[in-house]
């Protein structure tokens, strides 16, 4: 386990160390419920019990790892894959309760207990697991931050501000993990404001800048970046169609399918930027 923990990021170190803390939190929790019911075993040490919340750590630390990897994706995607996720680590508790004790059953000559149990427990359990999964996603934001700013060496300084440089950048150069590599700035999507730092999202690859975004707007091309947000900057070529969420906010969509948020202030620019289009389907439709 130390291994483990030290060959990780923090973020991983992060997961093992909640997958253990949820795996000992529902060992307790079922020992004390079955503690007061008469019917049951009182044992504390109960093959199918720990063989179950074991189980039950490692589809928590396979929820959580899913969950952040899929955290660009838009709202309704997530819901969709985490929500048939969520259906699948129960599925897969019910079973693998299920054959443990069918297993233990056979070697000590007794009956298997009835299905309704297992289900009975996948319930119960199922409430524990959402509520742990919700209570370490929680902390997505800040610590993702954290550990990438803690995990990668110092990002390179923006260059100083000189607002009426017609010179425009044809590269920046970021951090990405322990390398600092150039950027070149035609294949930059969109930017975002991670605290002191910048995250830039391009096709061959993106890293952070130790910079605030409106001072790396000064040294952009106004007409090839435009800001859409107080935290993101997008490519104007790369906006592909602007749509309303849900919520009632508002959000642009990019060719390589991030949806960026569209803050109010920023509106009007988009829909301008987005009029000539609108004009010339209006054109060919007439």
């Amino acid at each position: 386990m130390p291994y483990l923990l030290e060959r990780s990021s923090a973020r991983e170190r992060l997961r093992i160390v909640c997958a253990f803390g949820f795996w000992a939190a529902t060992y307790l929790l079922f020992l004390t419920w079955n503690q007061l019911q008469d019917e049951y075993p009182s044992s504390i040490w109960q093959t199918r019990r720990l063989v179950a919340t074991l189980l039950g750590a490692l589809l928590f630390f396979g929820f959580t790892r899913l969950a952040d990897r899929i955290a660009h994706r838009s709202f309704k995607d997530r819901a969709r894959m985490l929500g048939a996720a969520a259906i699948g680590c129960c599925v897969v508790m019910i079973l693998g309760r299920a054959l443990t004790d069918f297993v233990a059953a056979s070697s000590l000559g007794r009956a298997p207990v009835p299905l309704e149990r297992h289900v009975r427990f996948t319930m119960v359990w199922a409430g524990y697991f959402a509520g742990g999964a919700l209570a370490f996603l929680s902390f997505a934001p800040g610590a993702a931050m954290r550990s990438a700013a803690a995990a990668e060496p110092p990002a390179p300084e923006a260059p100083p501000e000189t607002a009426n440089d017609s010179s425009w950048p044809d590269a920046l150069w970021v951090s990405r993990g322990r390398e600092t590599v150039r950027v070149p700035v035609e294949t930059i999507e969109w930017i975002e404001a991670e605290g002191d730092y910048v995250r830039l999202h391009a096709s061959a690859g993106g890293g952070l800048l130790r910079a605030t975004l409106s001072s790396l707007e000064i040294k952009l091309d106004p007409s090839v970046f435009t800001r859409v947000h107080r935290s993101a900057i997008c490519r104007r070529s790369a906006i592909v169609a602007m749509m309303r969420k849900p919520t009632g906010a508002m959000a642009v969509r990019l060719e390589a399918g991030a949806e960026v948020p569209v803050g109010r202030s920023y509106r009007e620019s988009v829909d301008e930027l987005l009029a000539p289009a609108r004009e010339a389907q209006s054109r060919a439709s007439a």
